[in-house]
């Protein structure tokens, strides 16, 4: 009788069977293994009919050794019997795994049994090193030549695995393809190898940060999920040098009887029984490695799953690449936003690292919104996009200055150093105007009257006092426009110039001139800050002209709203900010997040020529007020003094 036709059962197939020798008491003498099977002396109440050969001899353990199938190899385990079990006249060691041959003799206690194959036997009983060099190209090609080899020529088992293998890497390709960043991709990893290798016991990753350094440990789990830190894992040296020096992957089976790998300390030390490693290839380029292992089942990992973990690390190959070319980029535009910056900045050395320290306050009062538990904040949530476009947007605020005039940028008074000046000798013209005015009228007195030596004096003396007092008069103008020259940080009282602007003396040629003209007495009559309305809408065109270079950037998607949030930086909730007036929801949570920042470091700065920098209480209070009267979001500020995000830390 043909035993593959003796032995077929509906919807399984049978490669092999035990043949009992002599009479053993009650069950048939042919015994079909499927995928596992235990020997013992009673029945047990957790396995079924064909999963348990029952000899109830008294010399036999309840529970007296183990058969299990590997691909297409059955493996024979002692379950620590009292009298043994031994193969081919070798009495196997307790837990240890021994592959069995078509016609090999088991004793099992006195109870002779025969191993019999249906399958083709395999050349030797040898462990085995298998080595191969993939990368993520090669292997889909692989893959797509098995789908095709697997349907017409293996036959339904290698179509199956074929499948397997690619539905797991379609299942890899499609998570792995959605991370964005290291951390995710690593745990990610260790799920699907933990789900892909149900005999896996430990899995790491190494990985390189440069091409010439030695890749260092970066993501270690076990399947018992205890915790283990990457920097003080054990690892085999040997079998990780081997990956990286050949750029090969390394299957190991019962590695301890390996003779490559069997008399390494470093193998030893670890009881490491069976071992996958694979190198992370990319177009040659070796990123690191990952290997699995266990130290319970010296057979526990086959060709194939070399294979699914060889596509697993093509996967990640290329991620890490695109984390890679991803990083690069990032870097690449913020040296590119850095340096920006620095350009603007050198225009007006009194106001260098305003914008890097807004960055700064707004990067950390977002997230401490986002961790705000206040009612009024809890739905706002920023992502770590949105906290990137925040800064990025306040790097970039005041771009727009590259295109003011410098007298303008660099203004620190009401009145240009240069007007002040001309303004000073236009008084000390006045004062000699005086002078030479009243001592021509003296001498034509003198010549008119002739006028004693006693009347002369006493007139000379008159008109000296007069002088004085014009002289004087003079002094207290000059020192009222000094004062009205100083830039209000806030809304004050104007300066009264009437007696100044109407007041006039006589220039050489008769001529009645005054001490300041209109656009002086406009400048001084400026009630906050220094800038007349022409140079504060050139100051303020900047807004415009910021936006107008953002928008002419590519931003990607996920930083598409930096223009619009620098654009807005000095919007009011009420509606009376520039340049386009936006009033409450028209104005974004991060560029409202932008503007207090903004707003705080203006009067904090010290490094304002014209004026002074307010201590952080006294400007906290006048950001306060701007909130009480509806200008500014007053949640957003609550945060801002609790968070204290200027405040060193």
């Amino acid at each position: 009788m043909d035993k593959a036709v003796a032995f077929s059962q509906p919807g399984k197939a049978v490669l092999a069977y035990l043949e009992v020798i002599g009479d053993v008491g009650s069950g048939s003498a042919m015994y079909p293994l499927q995928e596992e099977a235990v020997i013992g002396r009673e029945q047990q109440d957790s396995l079924g009919d064909d999963q348990f050969l029952c000899i109830p001899e008294h010399t036999i353990s309840r529970r007296h050794a183990r058969i299990r199938r590997r691909g297409l190899t059955y493996f024979i385990e002692d379950l620590h019997s009292f009298n043994g079990t031994f193969v081919s006249g070798t009495r196997l060691t307790p837990g240890a795994w021994r592959a069995l041959r078509d016609g090999d003799e088991l004793f099992v206690s006195s109870v002779q049994i025969v191993f019999h194959s249906l399958v083709e036997p395999a050349e030797d009983n040898q462990p085995t090193i298998i080595t191969k060099t993939v990368d993520a190209t090669e292997y889909a090609k692989n893959l797509e030549e098995e789908a095709v080899e697997a349907g017409s020529a293996s036959g339904v088992t290698d179509m199956q695995q074929t499948v397997r293998k690619l539905h797991a890497m379609a299942q890899v390709g499609i998570a792995l393809g959605a991370v964005t960043d290291e951390t995710t991709l690593t745990e990610k990893i260790m799920n699907f190898i933990f789900d892909l290798f149900p005999l896996a016991e430990r899995a790491f990753i190494l990985l390189r940060k440069h091409p010439e350094e030695a890749p260092t440990p970066v993501a270690v789990r076990r399947r018992d999920g205890k915790p283990v830190d990457p920097v003080s894992v054990r690892m085999s040296h040997t079998i990780i040098n081997e990956v990286l020096n050949k750029k090969q992957s390394v299957l190991s089976v019962d590695t301890l009887a390996d003779r490559h790998f069997g008399s390494q300390e470093s193998i030893i030390s670890q009881a490491i029984r069976s071992v996958m490693c694979v190198p992370l290839l990319l177009e040659g380029e070796c990123l690191g490695l990952i290997q699995v292992d266990t130290s319970s089942d010296p057979y526990a990992f086959k060709e194939q799953d070399l294979e699914m973990l060889t596509g697993v690390c093509a996967e990640t190959a290329v991620a890490l690449r695109n984390f890679q070319l991803y990083s690069d980029i990032e870097r690449l535009l913020d040296g590119f936003v850095r340096a920006s910056v620095q350009a603007i900045e050198e225009r007006d050395p009194a106001t260098a690292g305003h914008s890097f320290r807004v960055a700064d306050y707004a990067e950390g009062l977002a997230k401490a919104v986002d961790r705000a538990d206040m009612p009024a904040l809890r739905k706002v949530v920023f992502t770590r996009d949105q906290v990137r476009e925040i800064r990025y947007a306040a790097l970039l605020h005041d771009f727009g200055k590259v295109g003011v005039r410098e007298h303008v940028l660099r203004k620190e008074k009401k009145l240009h150093h240069t007007e002040m000046r001309l303004l000073e000798q236009r008084f000390k013209y006045a004062q000699a105007c005086l002078e030479r005015d009243a001592y021509r009228k003296l001498a034509e007195t003198h010549m008119e009257h002739r006028l004693g030596m006693t009347a002369f004096c006493e007139e000379k003396r008159r008109i000296e006092r007069s002088l004085r007092e014009e002289s004087v008069k003079l002094a207290r103008f000059l020192d009222a426009i000094r004062a009205a020259n100083e830039p209000a940080i806030s809304h004050g009282e104007v300066a009264d110039l009437r007696e100044i602007i109407e007041y006039a003396v006589r220039d050489v040629d008769g001529a009645a001139m005054g001490l300041i003209d209109a656009s002086e007495a406009a400048a001084l009559s400026i009630s906050k800050g220094c800038l007349t309305e022409e140079e504060r809408r050139q100051i303020e065109s900047h807004v415009v002209d910021s936006y107008s270079f953002l928008i002419l950037i590519p931003w990607t998607r996920d930083l598409s709203s930096v223009p619009g949030i620098a654009h807005g930086h000095h919007e009011k909730l009420d509606g009376s900010g520039y340049p386009m007036g936006l009033c409450g929801d028209q104005i974004s949570m991060q560029t409202r997040i932008l503007t207090i920042c903004d707003i705080y470091d203006a009067l904090t700065a010290s490094d304002r020529p014209y004026k002074k920098a307010l201590p952080a209480e006294q400007a906290l209070e006048l950001i306060g007020r701007e909130c009480h009267a509806g200008k500014l979001d007053a949640r957003l500020f609550d945060v801002f003094v609790e968070s204290r995000v200027w405040a060193p830390s």
